[in-house]
């Protein structure tokens, strides 16, 4: 199953920002929840040199060990609900 990471980076390659580098962690919930929305709409996230990446995608993660990882979930789930996007497994 092919899963796209809200709160971290991805460069124009389609892989993840390494860990430690800037741009690797994203950790303001309204960008994760727009990162969501616009993954769910358009099937694309913004890379870290601000390109558009087509991403497929039938689950949508989020870190657990983020400081603000509850905020983030939060602010996902209320945006996606707010657009009337059905959340469910994928299975």
């Amino acid at each position: 199953m092919h899963e796209a990471f809200l709160d971290r980076g991805y460069t124009a390659a389609g892989g993840l920002v390494p860990r430690g580098t800037p741009g690797a962690l994203i950790d303001d919930p309204a960008r994760v929840a727009e990162r969501a929305l616009r993954l769910v709409r358009d099937g694309e996230v913004e890379t870290v040199d601000g390109d558009r990446l087509t991403v497929v995608a039938a689950s949508l993660c989020l870190h657990g060990d983020t400081p603000s990882a509850v905020a983030m979930a939060r602010a996902v789930r209320a945006a996606l609900d707010a657009a009337g996007v059905e959340v469910r497994a994928p299975w």
